[in-house]
C-alpha cells in the first residue's frame, strides 16, 4: 500500500484541448494503434530502453525545458479509436547499459472522449485493488484501479473533476529494484510559455496534499 501511494496522484498536466486548438486539429499526430495496444506496446513491454519506446510513440519521445532530460515525453497525439492522449511521458534511468532504461511510464489521457473505468476490466485481464487518496485536489487523480501485471503495476486513475474518465494511466516496473523511491527529482517549474508544468505529471508522496 505505500508503494502505491507512493506512486501517485498524477495529473493529466493538459486534460483539456486549449482554446482555438480544436481547428487545427489535422496537424495533431495520430496513431495507428489502438490506446490499449499503445499501453500494451511501451508499459507491456517495460523494463525497456528509451529509444526502443519512443520509436512507438507519434512524433517520438523528446527532452523538456522543464525537467532532466531523463524525462521524455511526446507531443499530444491521438490514437486509432480516437482517445486524445496530452502526452506520453517516461523516466529514463541508466542501468550501465548503453541506453537509458525505462522502469516508469505515464500517459496524460483527455476526457473526451471519455475512456471509462468501468472498461479497464475488459480490456485487461489481472487481479485488480484499489486506492484512494481523498486530500488530493479535485483535478488530480485520486482514485486508482491498480492492475497486478507480470511485468509490475497497471493504473488507472480518476479524479474529481473527471468522474468515472481516466485521465492517467500509470506503468510502474520499478519493483524491489528502485522500492518507494523515483531515479529522478521532480522536475523544476517552467518559464517557457505554454509548456505544461511536469511537477503536476510524477508522483508525490500522499502527504503531499494538506488535509485541511
Amino acid at each position: 500500500m505505500r508503494l502505491l501511494r507512493s506512486l501517485a496522484p498524477l495529473l493529466a498536466a493538459v486534460l483539456a484541448v486549449p482554446a482555438g486548438a480544436e481547428p487545427a486539429i489535422a496537424s495533431v499526430q495520430r496513431s495507428d494503434k489502438t490506446l490499449v495496444e499503445i499501453i500494451n506496446a511501451t508499459m507491456g513491454t517495460l523494463p525497456n530502453a528509451v529509444d526502443s519506446l519512443a520509436g512507438k510513440i507519434p512524433g517520438g519521445l523528446h527532452p523538456t525545458a522543464d525537467a532532466p532530460p531523463q524525462i521524455v515525453r511526446s507531443t499530444p497525439f491521438i490514437t486509432r479509436d480516437g482517445f486524445r492522449v496530452s502526452a506520453f511521458e517516461a523516466r529514463g534511468l541508466d542501468e550501465g547499459g548503453d541506453v537509458p532504461m525505462v522502469r516508469f511510464t505515464s500517459i496524460q489521457l483527455e476526457q473526451r472522449p471519455c475512456f471509462q473505468r468501468g472498461e479497464v476490466g475488459d480490456a485487461f485481464h489481472a487481479p485488480s485493488s484499489e486506492t484512494n487518496l481523498p486530500a488530493a485536489p479535485s483535478m488530480l487523480p485520486n482514485r486508482y484501479l491498480v492492475m497486478q501485471m507480470p511485468w509490475g503495476r497497471l493504473s488507472f486513475g480518476t479524479s474529481k473533476d473527471s468522474g468515472g474518465c481516466v485521465i492517467a494511466i500509470v506503468g510502474d516496473a520499478t519493483g524491489g529494484i528502485l522500492g518507494t523511491r523515483m531515479p529522478l527529482p521532480l522536475p523544476q517549474p517552467t518559464s517557457v510559455p505554454g509548456m505544461p508544468d511536469l511537477r503536476r505529471t510524477w508522483p508525490m508522496p500522499a502527504d503531499a496534499y494538506p488535509t485541511d
